[in-house]
């Protein structure tokens, strides 16, 4: 939830595109309002899960810090765009303002670019590895699941029509990457990425 100037910055980086996004908010909390935040934060959350095209929220916030970064994720840009216009949003924003020490950063990536980041400082900006490493990192982590499946699954699937079998090989890996594979090998590459 970013400051009230950020809708004009948002729509001037050039057409909107449709894409899937994931927006990071990060919030520095003003002291001794931590707790306060967090319940704003929370609540905040819940309001934008009623927009349409919204996937997914996370708060990020470590014990003793007053650094919050709050990730919402959309099924497409014209959805994101929709609730940074709204007035719903417009007043957390001015809510979550009144007990915040500042607003820190504002990002937004599409694609697998979301694969490798996670917020770890409040001022780090969501910069993508160069491609190169990107497309590396990925193939690596992907081969043993390629592997692991054509091994383990494929075996025991082929008494299944084409449609249900061609759906279980991206369901089951786009399902382990996203979730368990990416965040373990982007943590432990961290300094390489």
């Amino acid at each position: 939830m970013a400051g009230a100037g950020d809708e004009s910055a948002e729509r001037g980086r050039g057409a909107v595109r449709d894409d899937p996004v994931t927006a990071v908010f990060s919030w520095r909390a003003a002291p001794g309002r931590e707790e306060e935040f967090a319940d704003w934060a929370q609540e905040a959350h819940a309001a934008t899960a009623r927009f349409r095209g919204h996937l997914g929220a996370t708060v990020i916030h470590e014990d003793g810090s007053r650094d919050f970064h709050l990730i919402h994720q959309f099924a497409h840009q014209s959805d994101l765009q929709r609730w940074l216009d709204s007035e719903e949003r417009a007043r957390w924003v001015e809510r979550g303002a009144a007990l915040a020490d500042a607003r820190t950063a504002v990002q937004q990536r599409t694609g697998l670019e979301t694969w490798f980041h996670v917020p770890s400082h409040p001022t780090a900006m969501m910069r993508p590895p160069p491609r190169w490493k990107m497309w590396l990192v990925s193939l690596l982590a992907i081969y043993p699941l390629v592997l692991a499946f054509q091994t383990f699954v494929v075996p025991r699937t082929e008494s299944l029509p084409l449609p249900v079998r061609s759906a279980l090989f991206p369901l089951v890996l786009l399902t382990l990457m996203t979730y368990v594979v990416m965040p373990v090998v982007t943590r432990g590459l961290r300094r390489w990425l």
